[in-house]
Protein backbone atom coordinates (compact mmCIF):
# COMPACT_ATOMS: atom_id res chain seq x y z
CA UNK A 1 0.00 0.00 0.00
CA UNK A 2 2.80 2.43 0.89
CA UNK A 3 4.57 1.69 -2.38
CA UNK A 4 1.42 2.25 -4.42
CA UNK A 5 0.70 5.57 -2.72
CA UNK A 6 4.22 6.96 -2.40
CA UNK A 7 5.71 5.48 -5.54
CA UNK A 8 2.82 5.47 -7.98
CA UNK A 9 0.61 8.24 -6.62
CA UNK A 10 -2.50 6.12 -6.07
CA UNK A 11 -5.07 8.16 -4.11
CA UNK A 12 -8.16 5.92 -4.03
CA UNK A 13 -8.59 2.28 -3.09
CA UNK A 14 -11.74 0.17 -3.19
CA UNK A 15 -11.36 -2.42 -0.45
CA UNK A 16 -13.81 -5.07 -1.64
CA UNK A 17 -12.97 -7.17 1.39
CA UNK A 18 -15.77 -9.73 1.44
CA UNK A 19 -14.22 -12.40 3.63
CA UNK A 20 -16.91 -14.30 5.53
CA UNK A 21 -15.43 -15.14 8.90
CA UNK A 22 -18.65 -16.72 10.12
CA UNK A 23 -18.86 -17.16 13.88
CA UNK A 24 -15.11 -17.06 14.31
CA UNK A 25 -11.96 -19.16 14.03
CA UNK A 26 -11.38 -22.68 15.20
CA UNK A 27 -10.93 -22.29 18.92
CA UNK A 28 -8.04 -23.43 21.02
CA UNK A 29 -8.83 -25.08 24.35
CA UNK A 30 -10.43 -22.52 26.62
CA UNK A 31 -10.91 -19.98 23.82
CA UNK A 32 -14.33 -19.05 22.41
CA UNK A 33 -14.64 -18.92 18.60
CA UNK A 34 -15.63 -15.24 18.89
CA UNK A 35 -12.16 -14.43 20.22
CA UNK A 36 -10.65 -15.15 16.83
CA UNK A 37 -13.34 -13.17 15.04
CA UNK A 38 -12.81 -10.18 17.34
CA UNK A 39 -9.07 -10.38 16.89
CA UNK A 40 -9.44 -10.50 13.12
CA UNK A 41 -11.69 -7.44 13.16
CA UNK A 42 -9.38 -5.44 15.42
CA UNK A 43 -6.33 -6.34 13.35
CA UNK A 44 -8.05 -5.06 10.21
CA UNK A 45 -9.01 -1.81 11.93
CA UNK A 46 -5.47 -1.36 13.24
CA UNK A 47 -4.16 -1.82 9.70
CA UNK A 48 -6.58 0.81 8.37
CA UNK A 49 -5.55 3.22 11.12
CA UNK A 50 -1.91 2.78 10.20
CA UNK A 51 -2.51 3.31 6.50
CA UNK A 52 -4.50 6.52 7.10
CA UNK A 53 -2.01 7.83 9.66
CA UNK A 54 0.75 7.50 7.08
CA UNK A 55 -1.41 8.78 4.18
CA UNK A 56 -4.07 11.16 5.57
CA UNK A 57 -5.15 12.27 2.09
CA UNK A 58 -5.89 8.74 0.92
CA UNK A 59 -9.51 7.84 0.11
CA UNK A 60 -10.64 4.36 1.12
CA UNK A 61 -13.90 2.78 0.02
CA UNK A 62 -15.26 -0.20 1.89
CA UNK A 63 -17.85 -2.74 0.80
CA UNK A 64 -21.01 -3.56 2.71
CA UNK A 65 -20.58 -7.29 2.03
CA UNK A 66 -24.29 -7.91 2.38
CA UNK A 67 -24.44 -5.60 5.38
CA UNK A 68 -21.90 -7.56 7.43
CA UNK A 69 -19.44 -4.66 7.26
CA UNK A 70 -21.88 -1.80 7.76
CA UNK A 71 -20.67 -1.11 11.30
CA UNK A 72 -19.18 2.09 12.60
CA UNK A 73 -15.99 0.49 13.79
CA UNK A 74 -15.23 0.22 10.07
CA UNK A 75 -17.27 3.19 8.83
CA UNK A 76 -15.42 5.56 11.17
CA UNK A 77 -12.25 4.81 9.22
CA UNK A 78 -13.37 4.93 5.59
CA UNK A 79 -14.69 7.85 3.58
CA UNK A 80 -16.99 5.83 1.32
CA UNK A 81 -19.06 2.70 1.79
CA UNK A 82 -20.43 0.79 -1.19
CA UNK A 83 -23.95 -0.20 -0.22
CA UNK A 84 -24.51 -3.03 -2.72
CA UNK A 85 -23.68 -4.53 -6.08
CA UNK A 86 -27.33 -5.45 -6.62
CA UNK A 87 -27.96 -5.60 -10.37
CA UNK A 88 -31.75 -5.51 -10.29
CA UNK A 89 -32.67 -1.82 -10.40
CA UNK A 90 -36.04 -2.42 -8.73
CA UNK A 91 -34.42 -4.25 -5.81
CA UNK A 92 -31.81 -1.54 -5.34
CA UNK A 93 -34.50 0.98 -4.39
CA UNK A 94 -35.13 -0.39 -0.86
CA UNK A 95 -31.38 -0.80 -0.33
CA UNK A 96 -30.71 2.82 -1.29
CA UNK A 97 -33.66 4.03 0.77
CA UNK A 98 -32.69 2.06 3.88
CA UNK A 99 -28.94 2.74 3.65
CA UNK A 100 -29.04 5.87 5.90
CA UNK A 101 -30.18 3.68 8.79
CA UNK A 102 -26.57 2.53 8.98
CA UNK A 103 -24.46 4.84 6.80
CA UNK A 104 -24.41 8.63 6.63
CA UNK A 105 -25.86 9.88 3.31
CA UNK A 106 -22.62 11.54 2.24
CA UNK A 107 -20.78 8.27 2.88
CA UNK A 108 -23.24 5.78 1.38
CA UNK A 109 -22.31 5.01 -2.23
CA UNK A 110 -25.07 3.75 -4.53
CA UNK A 111 -24.20 1.94 -7.73
CA UNK A 112 -25.89 3.74 -10.63
CA UNK A 113 -25.53 1.66 -13.76
CA UNK A 114 -27.83 2.64 -16.65
CA UNK A 115 -27.81 0.02 -19.38
CA UNK A 116 -28.51 0.29 -23.11
CA UNK A 117 -31.58 -1.96 -22.95
CA UNK A 118 -33.18 0.03 -20.13
CA UNK A 119 -36.21 2.18 -20.86
CA UNK A 120 -35.93 5.88 -20.10
CA UNK A 121 -38.04 5.35 -16.97
CA UNK A 122 -35.63 2.63 -15.86
CA UNK A 123 -32.60 4.85 -16.48
CA UNK A 124 -34.18 7.61 -14.40
CA UNK A 125 -35.15 5.07 -11.71
CA UNK A 126 -31.56 3.83 -11.51
CA UNK A 127 -30.06 7.29 -11.33
CA UNK A 128 -32.64 8.59 -8.84
CA UNK A 129 -31.64 5.83 -6.41
CA UNK A 130 -28.19 7.40 -6.03
CA UNK A 131 -29.08 11.08 -5.71
CA UNK A 132 -29.49 11.17 -1.91
CA UNK A 133 -26.18 9.40 -1.40
CA UNK A 134 -22.90 9.17 -3.30
CA UNK A 135 -23.14 8.32 -6.98
CA UNK A 136 -21.06 5.36 -8.14
CA UNK A 137 -21.60 5.84 -11.86
CA UNK A 138 -21.13 2.70 -13.90
CA UNK A 139 -22.94 0.74 -16.59
CA UNK A 140 -22.33 0.76 -20.34
CA UNK A 141 -22.35 4.54 -20.63
CA UNK A 142 -20.76 4.78 -24.12
CA UNK A 143 -23.52 2.55 -25.50
CA UNK A 144 -26.47 4.54 -24.16
CA UNK A 145 -28.87 6.18 -26.57
CA UNK A 146 -28.73 10.00 -26.59
CA UNK A 147 -31.91 10.37 -24.49
CA UNK A 148 -30.64 7.92 -21.87
CA UNK A 149 -27.24 9.58 -21.78
CA UNK A 150 -28.92 12.96 -21.32
CA UNK A 151 -30.83 11.58 -18.31
CA UNK A 152 -27.55 10.36 -16.85
CA UNK A 153 -25.85 13.72 -17.35
CA UNK A 154 -28.86 15.44 -15.80
CA UNK A 155 -28.73 13.24 -12.69
CA UNK A 156 -25.04 13.97 -12.12
CA UNK A 157 -25.65 17.70 -12.58
CA UNK A 158 -28.54 17.64 -10.07
CA UNK A 159 -26.46 15.72 -7.56
CA UNK A 160 -23.74 18.36 -7.72
CA UNK A 161 -26.28 21.04 -6.76
CA UNK A 162 -27.54 19.20 -3.65
CA UNK A 163 -24.55 17.21 -2.40
CA UNK A 164 -23.43 20.06 -0.15
CA UNK A 165 -26.59 19.56 1.93
CA UNK A 166 -26.15 15.81 2.38
CA UNK A 167 -23.49 16.05 5.09
CA UNK A 168 -25.84 17.85 7.50
CA UNK A 169 -29.21 16.42 6.42
CA UNK A 170 -31.20 14.13 8.71
CA UNK A 171 -32.87 11.11 7.07
CA UNK A 172 -36.50 10.10 7.52
CA UNK A 173 -38.78 7.49 5.99
CA UNK A 174 -42.22 9.05 5.41
CA UNK A 175 -43.70 5.75 4.16
CA UNK A 176 -41.92 3.74 6.84
CA UNK A 177 -38.77 1.71 6.43
CA UNK A 178 -38.91 0.00 3.04
CA UNK A 179 -39.91 -3.61 2.67
CA UNK A 180 -38.18 -5.74 0.07
CA UNK A 181 -41.25 -5.90 -2.17
CA UNK A 182 -43.09 -2.70 -1.24
CA UNK A 183 -44.55 -1.10 -4.39
CA UNK A 184 -43.87 2.39 -3.01
CA UNK A 185 -40.62 3.44 -1.30
CA UNK A 186 -39.62 6.89 -0.06
CA UNK A 187 -36.55 8.44 1.52
CA UNK A 188 -36.42 12.01 2.82
CA UNK A 189 -33.46 14.09 3.91
CA UNK A 190 -34.27 17.10 6.09
CA UNK A 191 -32.21 20.27 6.34
CA UNK A 192 -33.38 23.35 8.30
CA UNK A 193 -35.05 24.93 5.25
CA UNK A 194 -35.31 22.13 2.70
CA UNK A 195 -36.49 18.54 2.50
CA UNK A 196 -35.33 16.33 -0.34
CA UNK A 197 -37.58 13.37 -1.10
CA UNK A 198 -36.99 10.47 -3.47
CA UNK A 199 -40.10 8.45 -4.23
CA UNK A 200 -39.93 5.16 -6.09
CA UNK A 201 -42.84 3.28 -7.59
CA UNK A 202 -42.23 -0.38 -8.34
CA UNK A 203 -44.50 -2.89 -10.09
CA UNK A 204 -46.96 -4.55 -7.75
CA UNK A 205 -50.22 -6.45 -8.04
CA UNK A 206 -52.21 -3.75 -6.29
CA UNK A 207 -49.93 -0.79 -6.94
CA UNK A 208 -51.85 2.49 -6.98
CA UNK A 209 -50.68 5.37 -9.13
CA UNK A 210 -50.13 7.61 -6.12
CA UNK A 211 -48.73 7.59 -2.61
CA UNK A 212 -49.29 10.08 0.21
CA UNK A 213 -46.22 10.32 2.45
CA UNK A 214 -46.71 12.45 5.60
CA UNK A 215 -44.31 15.12 6.85
CA UNK A 216 -45.58 16.05 10.33
CA UNK A 217 -42.72 18.45 11.06
CA UNK A 218 -43.98 20.65 8.19
CA UNK A 219 -47.59 20.81 9.36
CA UNK A 220 -49.15 24.19 8.64
CA UNK A 221 -46.13 25.43 6.71
CA UNK A 222 -46.20 27.03 3.29
CA UNK A 223 -44.24 24.55 1.25
CA UNK A 224 -43.08 24.86 -2.33
CA UNK A 225 -42.65 21.63 -4.27
CA UNK A 226 -40.08 21.40 -7.05
CA UNK A 227 -39.22 18.46 -9.26
CA UNK A 228 -35.43 18.11 -9.30
CA UNK A 229 -35.11 14.90 -11.31
CA UNK A 230 -35.93 13.81 -13.90
CA UNK A 231 -37.06 16.94 -15.72
CA UNK A 232 -39.01 14.77 -18.17
CA UNK A 233 -41.04 13.10 -15.43
CA UNK A 234 -44.82 12.78 -15.60
CA UNK A 235 -44.94 12.80 -11.81
CA UNK A 236 -47.29 15.19 -10.07
CA UNK A 237 -46.93 16.29 -6.45
CA UNK A 238 -49.35 18.34 -4.36
CA UNK A 239 -48.75 19.63 -0.83
CA UNK A 240 -51.58 19.63 1.74
CA UNK A 241 -50.53 22.01 4.58
CA UNK A 242 -53.29 21.01 6.98
CA UNK A 243 -52.69 17.28 6.69
CA UNK A 244 -48.92 17.82 6.20
CA UNK A 245 -48.92 15.28 3.39
CA UNK A 246 -47.46 15.16 -0.08
CA UNK A 247 -49.65 13.51 -2.70
CA UNK A 248 -47.25 12.03 -5.26
CA UNK A 249 -48.51 10.51 -8.49
CA UNK A 250 -46.28 8.37 -10.70
CA UNK A 251 -48.30 7.00 -13.62
CA UNK A 252 -45.92 4.17 -14.55
CA UNK A 253 -43.88 1.52 -12.80
CA UNK A 254 -40.98 1.34 -12.39
CA UNK A 255 -40.43 5.08 -12.10
CA UNK A 256 -38.94 7.47 -9.57
CA UNK A 257 -38.72 11.18 -8.86
CA UNK A 258 -36.60 13.43 -6.67
CA UNK A 259 -38.52 16.33 -5.15
CA UNK A 260 -37.50 19.35 -3.12
CA UNK A 261 -39.81 20.73 -0.44
CA UNK A 262 -38.90 24.31 0.49
CA UNK A 263 -40.52 26.16 3.37
CA UNK A 264 -41.62 29.68 2.55
CA UNK A 265 -42.28 32.59 4.90
CA UNK A 266 -45.76 33.88 5.61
Amino acid sequence: MDRLVDGLGVGYFKLDYNVDAGSGTSSHPGEAPADGLLGHNRAFLDWLDGVLDRHPGLVLESCASGGKRADYALLSRVQLHSTSDQQNLELYAPIAAAAPTAVTPEQGAVWAYPLPDDSLDEVAFTMASALLGRIHLSGLLPELAPEALALTHEAVAVHKTIRGDLATAVPAWPLGLPGWYDPWVALALHTPDTTYVTVWRRPGDDSDESAVPPFPTLRGARVGVDVLYPSTTKAQATWDPEAATLDVSLPSAPSAVLLRLSTRPG
